[in-house]
């Protein structure tokens, strides 16, 4: 009776741990999304590319095999010089269904910069607040609840090194994986020995 007693209690402190590291995460990344809005694709570049006004099925020439005219077209050095800068040639349609201008779209490369840096600031935000859990985690005495932020960090800190892991160097992944194990190890002696 006692054992089954023990173990229905066991089974709850851990619940409640779990439920705590996951409330934990969710609180944590909703006021990040909340207070901290990361950048959005429309806001860097226009999603309507095609022409915005019907346009003839075939371009309107009296030859019906002729095609546009090739005078508004990009050259190789164009759609090399815009590639260097991380872009595309975009094409601006008539209303003959053929190309009137051109331009050289860079509005992927900014949003991926803007996106880079907000993953960038969002890692170290989750990983600061990860680590403050994981602290709590160990010095908090009741069992469950300390149990709760120790997983609740080191799943923030997991969820911010996934987030931002293509940003980061070799070094820097094997850095920071380095840390978390120390970390990690550090307060499993402590716990254990406590």
């Amino acid at each position: 009776m006692k054992a089954a007693s023990a173990r229905a209690g066991s089974i709850k402190k851990w619940a409640l741990a779990i439920a705590i590291a996951i409330v934990f995460n969710l609180f944590i990344n909703y006021g990040l999304a909340t207070f901290y809005r990361e950048p959005k694709y429309d806001a860097y570049c226009n999603s309507s590319y095609y022409p915005r006004k019907p346009v003839p099925a075939f371009p309107a020439y009296p030859d019906a095999n002729k095609s546009c005219p090739p005078e508004v077209t990009a050259s190789e050095q164009e759609y090399q010089n815009c590639s260097s800068m991380k872009g595309y040639i975009q094409y601006r349609y008539g209303d003959d269904g053929c190309p009137a201008s051109y331009y050289c779209e860079t509005c992927g490369a900014a949003y991926d910069a803007a996106r880079n840096r907000y993953d960038g600031n969002a890692f170290f935000i989750l990983v600061i607040i990860g680590v403050a859990a994981v602290v709590a985690g160990v010095l908090i005495p009741v069992e469950s609840v300390g149990s709760g932020f120790l997983l609740g960090g080191i799943i923030s800190i997991l969820i911010g090194t996934v987030r931002n892991w293509s940003n980061l160097t070799d070094v820097l992944r094997f850095v920071i994986l380095g840390v978390i194990l120390a970390i990690l190890v550090i307060i499993g002696y402590k716990k254990l020995r406590d």
